[in-house]
């Protein structure tokens, strides 16, 4: 444990990282971030850090925690969370979030703030549901610190099974999490889903709707290829209908901010997975093709270069 020179706040984020090759520009800028919306960052690593990453985290954190990585995100979650009920810090928010993804992508970027306003006791970006399971996609949460002192909550992270298997990990954890909220009378939900987006379609013009076909991003080309194809057809009277029935489509199998960039940052989408996936490498390379034309507004200076290096090495 090393100490920050940030002092500890009402709010306080726990960042997970796992950066063993040295910290990225991108991470400081999330710690920046957090620190300007009010948060004292708590860096969880599960990776040992150098003298230089200990230097650039010094003036960013509150608290620097170095762990093995065991468990994944969800381990270094749960000892961050224990580190604050040992030390006794009652904070009125908690945020928790990884660098799996880029996060802030835009300059002012308010996503922070809309959490906190959010109706529910644990906020994410996104809910999943299947199999009478929900829950949130774990790289971003937000939390009422009074959910902090609910006996089913604790309960979850003081049981919590660790392990190094991400199977494992993720029905233990993520989809474990949204069962044991379901359970014990928490609140969850997220800040976008796939109807917020498809009424943003719905209020597009239809050069706009084009273009987000036009940048369309899947492993399956032959998803892609017909969204080309329609964002390239001539108009006629039942253009918009069938452009309108694709799109709902391929939104019952896929997700729409990593199918539709264009459109997932017209209505705010915050982040970015570092995903090895084919999915997750695809949905980049379109998200930067459109930064580069325009059509997706100017990100946080340096990220691009970021963002490319780790998508164009794997094309």
């Amino acid at each position: 444990m090393t100490e920050g020179a940030l002092p500890e706040r009402d709010k306080i984020a726990i960042v997970l990282c796992w950066q063993p090759g040295g910290l990225a520009a991108s991470f400081l800028l999330m710690l920046d971030h957090l620190h300007s919306a009010g948060y004292a960052p708590f860096v969880v690593s599960n990776a040992p850090l150098s003298g230089a990453d200990h230097d650039a985290l010094r003036p960013r954190a509150w608290r620097v925690m170095e762990r093995p990585n065991f468990g994944y995100d969800f381990g270094g979650y749960r000892d961050g969370l224990a580190m604050l009920r040992r030390w006794e810090v009652v904070p009125k928010r908690v945020v928790i979030l990884n660098d799996s993804i880029w996060f802030p992508l835009w300059p002012g970027d308010r996503t922070l703030e809309r959490m906190e306003a959010a109706p529910f006791d644990v906020v994410g970006t996104i809910l999943r549901a299947g199999n009478g399971v929900s829950f949130l996609e774990s790289y971003f949460f937000s939390i009422n610190g009074a959910v902090l002192a609910n006996p089913g909550f604790r309960a979850f992270w003081d049981e919590l099974g660790l392990t190094s298997n991400k199977y494992k990990v993720i029905r233990r954890g993520e989809r474990g999490f949204g069962v044991a909220l379901t359970h014990a009378g928490i609140s969850m939900g997220p800040l976008f889903s796939a109807d917020d987006f498809l009424a943003g379609l719905a209020q597009a013009d239809d050069a706009t709707l084009r273009t987000i076909l036009r940048f369309a991003a899947h492993a399956d080309r032959r998803i892609v290829t017909k969204a080309h194809d329609l964002a390239a057809e001539d108009p006629d009277a039942t253009w918009r209908t069938r452009a309108d029935g694709f799109l709902r489509g391929v939104l019952d199998r896929a997700q729409f901010y990593s199918t539709f960039p264009v459109g997932a940052a017209m209505i705010g989408y915050p982040v970015l997975k570092k995903s090895s996936e084919p999915v997750g490498i695809q949905w980049r390379a379109a998200f930067l093709r459109a930064v580069e034309t325009g059509d997706i507004p100017p990100l946080v200076p340096d990220l691009v270069d970021e963002i490319a290096a780790r998508t164009f090495e794997s094309l």
